[in-house]
């Protein structure tokens, strides 16, 4: 513990976060977390009828500890549609909202989110967002608490990738 013993250091923060995780039957794993960057308008410019506009992402792969599959839900033959997971990450993962703020301050009016990849599925936040902190009211947070949920039911389940 720290200097005196009074004060954490860094690896104190990191044993406190994986002890707790480890209780609570969270597994680490490798994901590809996709930050939402800006819209990017293509097609042709001058005609307004014949552009589009598709989604940036920064996209990253990083580490989360992610809980058992819950709220499953199968089409009929058992193929996987729909589920919920809980995810604790070290970083925030901002749901989808009609008032996205970027780092540098400016604000998307419209509806935008950061998406994970994992199991060769897309999830997106669907609940709660929580930071979890140790020692106080005044500590910066720890990790963050979400649950994710993945809702294409446009195929059987059985695509090589995200869809």
């Amino acid at each position: 513990m720290g200097n005196l013993g009074n004060f954490w250091s860094a690896t104190d923060w990191q044993n406190a976060q994986e002890q707790w995780l480890s209780t609570q039957q969270y597994n680490q794993r490798q994901i590809t977390f996709m930050k939402f960057d800006s819209y990017v308008t293509q097609g042709n410019a001058s005609n307004p009828d014949e552009s589009y506009r598709s989604v940036k992402y920064r996209i990253r792969a990083d580490h989360v500890w992610l809980s058992q599959v819950k709220v499953f839900d199968t089409v009929k033959g058992g193929y996987f549609t729909t589920g919920d997971l809980d995810v604790n990450s070290s970083f925030l993962i901002k749901g989808f909202s009609a008032a996205y703020t970027l780092r540098n301050g400016i604000v998307i009016p419209e509806y935008a989110g950061d998406q994970m990849i994992w199991n060769g599925k897309v999830w997106v936040v669907a609940d709660q967002i929580e930071p979890v902190q140790l020692g106080g009211m005044l500590a910066a947070p720890t990790w963050w608490r979400s649950v994710l949920r993945r809702t294409d039911r446009s195929g059987i389940g059985d695509s090589p990738g995200p869809a």
